[in-house]
């Protein structure tokens, strides 16, 4: 996959509720974490639209074979699990091109609303859109959870 923006064909074949309603369970996985423990190190990005996992492991596939919150929140309870699944996310986050990493960080970690984002960046929203899904879709298929998307 290049850096450059998903073409509008790439993007007509992924249902975009599919693609956000994944990445919010891991940002659900997220919050537990943080409950659990203030101090904990998750996958950020940064101001200047770098990521950034500070426990990061060497991982051998980034796929993770299942997306239900309940087997997430059992993986995390090892710790050694737990820092593979961040490091992964970290990898899939790596994947993204600096604005789709801006509107990823708004939507998910900032929960922008899209007028927000479009006040921010200085875009319409079909552009918006357009750099929102791309970015869900590398990161979703990055992770190997892709398939579950398709239209």
């Amino acid at each position: 996959m290049n850096n450059s923006l998903l073409s509008k064909e790439e993007l007509s074949l992924y249902d975009y509720v599919k693609l956000r309603n994944l990445i919010l369970i891991i940002f659900a996985l997220f919050k537990y974490l943080k409950l659990k423990d203030a101090n904990v190190s998750l996958p950020k990005i940064t101001t200047d639209f770098r990521v950034r996992y500070d426990d990061s492991i060497k991982v051998d596939s980034l796929s993770i074979t299942d997306i239900n919150l309940k087997n997430l929140l059992l993986k995390v309870k090892d710790e050694s699990q737990k820092r593979e699944l961040l490091s992964k996310i970290t990898l899939a986050l790596r994947k993204l091109n600096e604005l789709e990493l801006q509107v990823f960080s708004l939507i998910f970690y900032k929960c922008k609303s899209e007028q927000e984002i479009m006040d921010t960046i200085n875009y319409g929203k079909d552009k918006v859109r357009e750099i929102r899904k791309s970015a869900c879709i590398k990161f979703v298929s990055a992770l190997g959870l892709d398939y579950k998307c398709f239209k």
